[in-house]
């Protein structure tokens, strides 16, 4: 019979720890969800574009009721640092959380929803309508005045 000592018990329990840590590890690893990253928006946040994806841009990391007050970054000299209020052509979402960008007619999330843009993707200005008439809420384009972040919803979005 073999003798076991208590070194080889210690250095059995200290393998079987090891061991069962890596797989919590790889386990927590494995269901991590990934960042979701929208085109020419920083991770973890949700912006929209006076043109063009790539254009003067505005970066939110919340949600936001109010555009009145927020401007797009100057990148050309004739934007002069233009109000985002009505103003939204494109937007990309890259949300680290995998919340929606639902942005809305009015402030405060009201008058409707204007679109959607899902985690890890983006809606060009080509995409959005222009059928809109000033005031009547019809089309997409030039019509965004608040931004709410949500959970997956049933909402078909971009």
């Amino acid at each position: 019979m073999r003798k076991i000592t208590t070194s080889t018990r210690r250095l059995g329990r200290v393998a079987s720890l090891a061991s069962a840590t890596a797989l919590l590890l790889g386990a927590a690893v494995a269901t991590a969800a990934p960042a979701s990253a929208g085109e020419d928006c920083a991770t973890g946040y949700h912006c929209v574009f006076m043109g063009a994806l790539g254009s003067e841009k505005h970066s939110y990391y919340n949600s936001d009721r109010d555009f009145t007050n927020d401007r797009f970054d100057e990148i050309c000299s004739a934007c002069h640092s233009q109000i985002v209020n009505d103003n939204v052509w494109s937007a990309s979402n890259s949300s680290t959380g995998g919340y929606e960008s639902h942005y809305y007619y009015d402030i405060d999330f009201g008058g409707g929803l204007v679109f959607c843009v899902n985690p890890g993707s983006q809606v060009n200005s080509g995409q959005l309508s222009t059928d809109g008439v000033a005031g009547n809420h019809v089309g997409q384009r030039d019509e965004a005045s608040s931004l709410q972040l949500r959970g997956t919803t049933s909402i078909h979005c971009f």
